[in-house]
């Protein structure tokens, strides 16, 4: 019965001149789950003892951004004190034109120091047939062999071999004499045939090595069955190279007593294929054939994922407070006792449905904003950041809602600005949180100094609307700098006005009318906004300039976290 292994990653791990911070995902329970899962399907001990050892092939599936490298990095480090463990990262070798190599020389070294042994011990030598196997896993190699033997380019005798013409007229040899066709076609038949041999002959002893080397680690650590040999960033590969990645993997790697675990963003993955095989290719159905079953890590929030990633810290109301830069409103919900948690921010993430990779990307971009402005600064960060996930996610209609009013047409249609984005995003049910003192933005409600001056009673209190009416009541300020005019100041007086009078008049209690105020946050949204831009003139052209500046950065780090 395989070991009861305890997972704890709630401190930081160094290793190999990296520093692996305590877990902040809450990954640790899926490494406990796979371990004991992965163990069960390598060796089972309620089998006949020759059908004890099986070969199991696991393709485990995140999303970039995810955490995928630190899951397997701090796994595999756990599983060495109970298991023979290999760790490969594919894409820091796909310099290398050979996988089968890459898979070996990790086994070989990983496994000859978790036995302690060193180059010399004669158990973990390269077995000699393994130049054989190479020599035939080479095509270009065999190919040159042939036409170096044989006289000629099997590749053009099969090419020509093809067409209506007389070869035998065609083809030379090296001396430029014509070449026996019956003879060379012989030739080439009895190669191949003995390549296929020593291909076969070299994988069996290949195969007989590496358990020898398995063997050698569980007799001397006294670690059980089965070896679990990770192979990561396989999706970051050179098409080519992963797909031999996982062609080795299945025709030469199925050795009983051994679990892979092929860590991919398995839909990057299937481009990948693709990219070989053509877009109608069935990737899907393609890759499914290598992998015994898929176990996808749950895509983390973004609350979550966004610390681990990114400096968020300089995106708070404190860090822009000593900065000097004035941003409202706040990226975080009012009184967030964490005051790190951006829930705002994400509400906007959320609207448009963005992958980890982008919200890391756009966050990066709003914090390089930060940095770059200048003191006494005066900015609406929750526009740019609905402007920078616009350019992101739908660019077709970026440029157009910097140029014009929602309300407009999209170009050669009847569609409205708003129309669109309501069904291109969920903006409309993206409910955002701020804090109000509408006391301090209005002192009284008046029309103008003529008219009879109504008492401001409406309460300081967190108000709640949703993403699209913010924006459509931000919007217009920065499309049209003389927007908040005298017009649209007294339209969401009047609104306003017009609530206070319904609750006079119904008798409504200030505590029950204040459970009905958050239906006012757009007009007062309005006027604040109107009341800053007046002073600052923050137009389209200043918001479009930091998108552009923004967006040339784009956050490709690997995943390290």
């Amino acid at each position: 019965m395989s070991p009861t292994i305890t997972i704890d990653w709630s401190s930081q791990l160094d290793m190999e001149r990296e520093s692996f911070p305590a877990d902040q995902l809450g990954r640790e329970k899926y490494a406990q789950f796979l371990t004991h899962f992965l163990a069960s399907k390598g060796y089972d001990e309620s089998q006949d003892p020759k059908e004890q050892k099986q070969n199991y092939v696991l393709n485990l599936n995140a999303e970039w951004g995810s955490g995928k490298s630190y899951f397997l990095r701090r796994w595999a480090e756990d599983l060495k004190a109970h298991y023979p463990v290999v760790y490969v990262d594919a894409w820091k070798q796909d310099y290398s034109d050979d996988p089968l190599m890459t898979v070996i020389s990790s086994m070989l070294k990983q496994l000859r120091e978790q036995a302690g042994k060193d180059e010399n011990d004669p158990v973990f030598k390269v077995p000699r047939k393994l130049i054989g196997l190479l020599k035939a896993a080479a095509p270009a190699l065999v190919r040159g062999l042939a036409t170096k033997y044989l006289g000629v380019d099997p590749v053009k005798i099969i090419q020509l071999a093809d067409e209506d013409t007389d070869v035998g007229e065609n083809v030379k040899d090296t001396d430029g004499k014509d070449i026996d066709m019956g003879l060379a076609a012989s030739k080439i038949v009895e190669h191949l045939i003995s390549t296929h041999d020593a291909k076969s002959d070299a994988i069996d002893s290949l195969k007989h090595n590496v358990e020898q080397w398995i063997q050698a680690v569980v007799g001397i650590k006294q670690a059980q069955y089965p070896a679990f040999i990770f192979i990561d960033e396989l999706d970051r590969c050179r098409p080519s190279y992963a797909v031999e990645m996982l062609e080795t993997i299945k025709h030469i790697f199925d050795i009983p007593g051994v679990v892979f675990v092929v860590a991919t963003d398995t839909e990057q993955l299937q481009h990948t294929v693709k990219a070989i095989y053509g877009e109608g290719f069935d990737a899907r159905v393609y890759l499914g054939r290598f992998f015994n079953s898929r176990y996808t890590l749950k895509t983390p929030s973004y609350a979550d994922l966004l610390p681990v990633h990114c400096e968020i810290h300089k995106l708070s109301a404190s860090y822009l407070n000593e900065h000097c830069i004035k941003n409202w409103p706040d990226l975080s919900y009012p009184d967030d006792e964490s005051g790190m948690q951006l829930k705002n921010l994400t509400t906007v993430y959320d609207a448009f449905g963005l992958s980890a990779r982008q919200v890391i990307q756009i966050t990066e971009r709003l914090i390089g904003t930060v940095e770059n402005l200048g003191n006494n600064s005066n900015i609406n960060l929750l526009y740019l950041a609905f402007l920078l996930c616009l350019q992101e996610k739908q660019p077709h209609i970026y440029d157009l809602v910097l140029s014009k009013n929602l309300n407009s047409a999209l170009g050669g249609s009847k569609t409205l600005i708003t129309h669109e984005l309501s069904s291109l995003t969920s903006w409309h049910k993206a409910l955002l949180l701020i804090k109000l003192n509408p006391q301090d933005i209005l002192e009284s409600l008046a029309r103008n100094e003529n008219t009879i001056t109504e008492v401001n009673n409406y309460p300081q209190d967190n108000y709640q609307l949703n993403l699209q009416s913010f924006i459509t009541a931000v919007h217009p300020h920065y499309i049209d700098l003389s927007y908040f005019n005298e017009i649209n100041y007294l339209n969401a007086v009047d609104a306003l006005m017009s609530n206070e009078k319904s609750r006079r008049l119904s008798d409504t209690t200030m505590q029950e009318w204040t459970k009905t105020t958050q239906r006012d946050a757009p007009q007062w949204v309005t006027i604040h906004v109107g009341k800053i831009n007046q002073i600052f003139q923050r137009s389209n052209h200043f918001y479009k300039d930091l998108v552009e500046l923004a967006s040339a950065l784009d956050w490709d780090a690997s995943e390290t976290e």
